[in-house]
Parts: structure tokens; C-alpha cells; sequence
């Protein structure tokens, strides 16, 4: 049983690890940032948590353009300074981005592994797969590449699912920000599909046997003006809640 830490007579809220993202700018030089999106963070602050960032090892801030595309193995020592990142947190979000590293990934192995409640949005949603050792390809049609932040298009929720029970209809319309998709035979192989778009893409899905363990393709922090970002982290930090009993 995990120790309580309380504040007075009030328990603390839960801490939300957002993984930082590298991005790499191109000039000259390749140079890097971390990147928190702040979107993520006023959706856990409002919803009862507390948000912080989980960065990279030195080691893996050094990497270059190929580097991503090879993804160089992190050393016993790098891992271990990850998962003592990851020990101080109730929760997770991988958030979404133009690259993927190899950090993420593993991250999200030992998150997996210990069963912490854990969102992954777009790029997250596709590092939650890889670390679940199955494969996304890249949309060759860019039907869902729409880099506009009103353009909306429709999904099929699927009853009797996490999600059906936050967004509480069988349509629903979301944002299309990506480039990446995961084929349905490999989604279903870890994980239940909890919803596919109009051309039968993996929208969201759900891992089997975890307590809340969700990818989901779309950008709900970008779509604030809706009801499902609030219920969705909502209902996640409550998840977070109940690693601190």
C-alpha cells in the first residue's frame, strides 16, 4: 500500500508527469527544446492535479537527426535516471509532436509495466504501441494531416468502453492532426479500439488489463470549447488519485 502524503488534514494532489518533447529546429545546426504544451497542463491543474515535466538523460539531449530514425539504445544508467522520474508521479500524459524518441518509448514501457494511469495523444498514442511492441505506419492518402485547428471530422465511439462512458454518444467530432496510423490487427492484438474514424482509422483505444491506459489520435487539449477534455481528465486524475491509497 503506497503512502499517503498529506498536507495537513488534506491530501496532495496528484502528480501528473507530461513527458517533455524534443523538437528538433533545423538551421545551420540541429539544435533541440523541450516542449510542454500548455494546453495539457491547464486541463490537469483544472481538473485537481498538479503538472510537472519529466525530461530526457543528458545523454539522449545529444542525439542527432539519424539518431531518431535509429533509435539508439539507452544505457542501464539512462533508464534508471528515467524511471526515477517516473517513481515520482501518480499519472502520465506522452504528448503528441512532429518526432518520436527513443526516451518516450521507454518511459512508457515501465509505465506499462507498473500499471500508472497513462494518456497518450497523437505521437503519445503511436509510443504507447511501439512500446507495446507492435507497429504504425505512415498515411500515405494525409487524409487526416489537416493542420487546422477548426476543421473537425467524425468518429464512431464504441459502447462499453472507457471512452463511450466519458463522451456519452456513438458520434462524435474531433480534430485531425496526424500523419501516422496504427493498423486495427495491431491495436487489437494489446488493446481494445474504442473508437475509428469515417475511413476505419484507430481513433482511440484503450489497453487491455491496465487501469486507464489511453491512446488517443486526436488533440483534446485543442478542443477546449468541448465537454469530453474535462471528463477525460477528469476522470484520469481520479485514476491518479487512487495510486496515492
Amino acid at each position: 500500500m503506497k503512502k499517503v502524503i498529506c498536507r495537513g488534514d488534506e491530501m496532495r494532489k496528484p502528480i501528473i508527469g507530461i513527458i517533455g518533447k524534443i523538437q528538433p529546429q533545423y538551421g545551420e545546426d540541429i539544435w533541440h527544446r523541450i516542449d510542454e504544451v500548455d494546453e495539457i497542463r491547464y486541463l490537469i491543474v483544472r481538473n485537481g492535479g498538479t503538472a510537472i515535466m519529466l525530461l530526457p538523460t543528458e545523454t539522449t539531449l545529444k542525439f542527432n537527426d539519424n539518431d531518431i530514425k535509429d533509435n539508439i539504445v539507452l544505457s542501464d544508467e539512462e533508464k534508471n535516471e528515467l524511471y526515477r522520474q517516473i517513481d515520482l508521479c501518480d499519472g502520465f500524459i506522452l504528448q503528441g509532436g512532429l518526432y518520436s524518441a527513443n526516451y518516450e518509448i521507454e518511459m512508457a514501457k515501465r509505465i506499462i509495466e507498473l500499471d500508472k494511469p497513462l494518456i497518450g495523444i497523437c505521437a503519445g498514442f503511436n509510443n504507447i504501441l511501439r512500446a507495446l511492441d507492435t507497429d504504425v505506419i505512415e498515411d500515405k492518402t494525409k487524409s487526416h494531416d489537416i493542420y487546422n485547428k477548426d476543421y473537425r471530422h467524425e468518429i464512431s465511439v464504441i459502447k462499453e468502453t472507457k471512452l463511450y462512458d466519458l463522451i456519452n454518444k456513438e458520434k462524435y467530432h474531433v480534430n485531425s492532426i496526424h500523419s501516422m496510423i496504427a493498423p486495427k490487427e495491431n491495436v487489437e492484438k494489446y488493446a481494445k479500439i474504442s473508437a475509428v474514424s469515417y475511413d476505419g482509422l484507430v481513433e482511440c483505444f484503450e489497453v487491455y488489463n491496465k487501469k486507464f491506459i489511453m491512446g488517443i489520435k486526436w488533440h483534446p487539449e485543442l478542443m477546449l470549447e468541448d465537454e469530453f477534455p474535462d471528463e477525460l481528465f477528469k476522470e484520469f486524475i481520479s485514476k491518479c488519485n487512487n495510486e496515492q491509497i
